[in-house]
């Protein structure tokens, strides 16, 4: 509520002007819409309010505009008409509006004492009153009986009749025809212009529109919408930003800016945390923006902020799987392990859908697995991953390499090869495979898979370089090994362990310059790849030159 203010009498005059000139700028607001009308409506009433505070109508005139316009609550706006009709108990304006904010808040009895209250002190002039208990009563509500929903319309008529003696209502009634003309006028005119594809000049009805409705923001939309079908993303960015602002950020322009944004400049991350940002001091009890905020952040690799919007998020939807997931991924970054293990089991006991939660579990098994060292309890929740999904193919291929660093060769290649039979397709499979294969003395075996994996992907030297070794190593086939050997370190000129393999062939061939060079190179690469034991690449490159 406007705080009254005791100061000295001022003319009779000049209560008048600050009142009439809030009136004036008031009128202009609800034709034009424009900001500064706006605030000198509202700067004139309080103005108003300070020269007399005992001016009724200034009250409910600045809650009605502040209301509306988002500035002050409901609570607030029936206050001040409350302090309206302290000071003027017969203002049936004072009363109507009282009535109207009660109706909002849902205290409907009050609402209607209020109403009959303005309808009793003044029945020629209380149409608007009438008209807002018949809202009321022909309101979508199941208690409303049809002796009400025939009370409402009894009321309707009665006020359509009363409109002509009532002066105010005569007036609002003008200002809102010529409002709603124009805007009937632009926006039909703009409909019918696109219908014909005449986009061009709808787009420029919409403009004038900007500057001879109260609509702007919506007219921005209609002018983002055809610049997104003449692919003018730029022009309809610009759009969509300008019916927020002006709509004071209203949640649903924001929330149209917003995905705009993210499909046509998703790599405007700052720019959404922004809007978001915005969006939360909107809605601050809608938990959706704290949660894509949280991904943003992520995108970022700001993990402090994106576990900041994650809580945020639970702390109004605090049972949301989801949320708990991104929140747990997001202390798997930072490294907080036994936190995150907590928030996946969390997450996968709400289990909102079968195959989600199965990934769910996969994530938590390979904390278990390559954090954690625990391969029981990864195995324990991969089994349960398997009974929710149809998708076994990665299950199976992390059990494989669970089994394979647990030196259980013959599950490993089990799992391997059940997640090929699921059409999984990775040369890192064919890999393994091939090495588990190896491990268990299935040479062939372990050549087919290596061949598999180079057919899949002929640029991966680590097959090629492995391969090698089993030609040089078990099938003494020097030739067919150094030719793997030089197209891994073709492929990565930094690969240690291939020039040092490339250097025992020469060594076998007795080039022993060609070997030496490839030892030596070895060397000076294993400083900064630590692949392989030093002393054993000196070993080999003494062996060289002894007698």
């Amino acid at each position: 509520m406007v705080e009254k203010m005791l100061i000295e009498p001022q003319t009779k005059e000049k209560k008048q002007t600050s009142l009439e000139i809030a009136t004036k700028y008031h009128q202009e607001f609800l034709l034009r819409a424009s900001a500064e009308d706006l605030t000198n409506a509202i700067n004139f009433y309080i103005d108003s309010i300070k020269e007399n505070p005992n001016e009724a109508s200034a009250y409910y005139r600045l809650a009605v505009l502040m209301y509306e316009n988002k500035q002050i609550g409901i609570d607030t706006a029936i206050e001040q008409c409350k302090c309206a009709v302290k000071i003027d108990e017969k203002n049936p304006d004072a009363r109507m509006y009282l009535g109207y904010f009660l109706s909002i808040k849902g205290e409907k009895e009050e609402a209607k004492k209020e109403l009959k209250n303005a309808v009793k002190l003044s029945p020629k002039g209380s149409s608007r009153a009438k008209f807002i208990m018949a809202l009321e009563l022909l309101s979508k509500d199941e208690t409303k009986s049809l002796k009400d929903k025939l009370k409402g319309i009894f009321y309707i008529a009665e006020a359509s009749f009363t409109t002509i003696f009532d002066k105010a209502a005569i007036k609002m009634f003008a200002k809102n025809l010529l409002t709603d003309f124009n805007y009937f006028r632009y926006n039909t005119f703009g409909k019918i212009l696109e219908k014909f594809k005449f986009d061009k000049d709808a787009y420029q009805i919409y403009m004038d529109a900007l500057d001879n409705t109260k609509n702007a923001p919506e007219f921005y939309e209609k002018m983002a919408k055809i610049a997104i079908k003449k692919k003018r993303p730029t022009v309809a960015l610009q759009c969509f930003e300008n019916a927020s602002k002006l709509s004071n950020n209203h949640p649903e322009k924001l929330i149209n800016t917003i995905e705009f944004m993210q499909q046509a400049y998703p790599e405007k991350i700052d720019e959404l945390i922004d809007y978001y940002n915005m969006l939360v001091l909107k809605l601050p009890e809608f938990s959706r923006p704290y949660y894509e905020l949280g991904h943003l952040y992520l995108k970022k690799e700001d993990y402090i902020n994106a576990s900041n919007a994650f809580r945020m998020a639970l702390e109004y939807d605090k049972e949301n799987p989801f949320y708990i997931n991104s929140l747990a991924f997001t202390y798997v970054q930072l490294e907080q392990y036994t936190t995150a293990i907590e928030l996946y089991k969390k997450a996968i006991e709400k289990n909102p859908d079968n195959e989600w939660t199965s990934v769910v579990a996969q994530a938590l098994a390979a904390i278990y697995y390559k954090i954690n060292n625990d391969y029981t309890s990864a195995i324990t929740v991969l089994e349960y991953a398997l009974t929710l999904t149809k998708e076994k193919g990665p299950i199976y291929t992390l059990f494989g390499d669970i089994y394979f660093d647990d030196n259980n060769i013959d599950m490993s290649i089990k799992y391997y090869n059940m997640a090929l039979l699921e059409g999984v397709k990775d040369v890192k499979i064919y890999t393994r495979l091939a090495m588990a294969y190896w491990e268990n003395n299935s040479v062939q075996d372990s050549i087919d898979c290596y061949n598999l994996a180079i057919e899949a992907d002929p640029n991966y030297d680590i097959a090629q370089n492995n391969l090698g070794v089993i030609y040089l190593d078990t099938l003494n086939d020097v030739g067919r090994a150094m030719t793997l050997f030089k197209k891994a370190v073709e492929l990565n000129p930094n690969y240690t362990l291939a020039h040092f393999n490339l250097g025992r062939c020469y060594a076998k061939l007795n080039r022993k310059i060609d070997a030496a060079n490839e030892f030596q190179r070895a060397i000076d690469l294993n400083k900064f790849t630590n692949e392989l034991d030093e002393e054993i690449i000196q070993d080999k490159l003494f062996e060289l030159f002894e007698a």
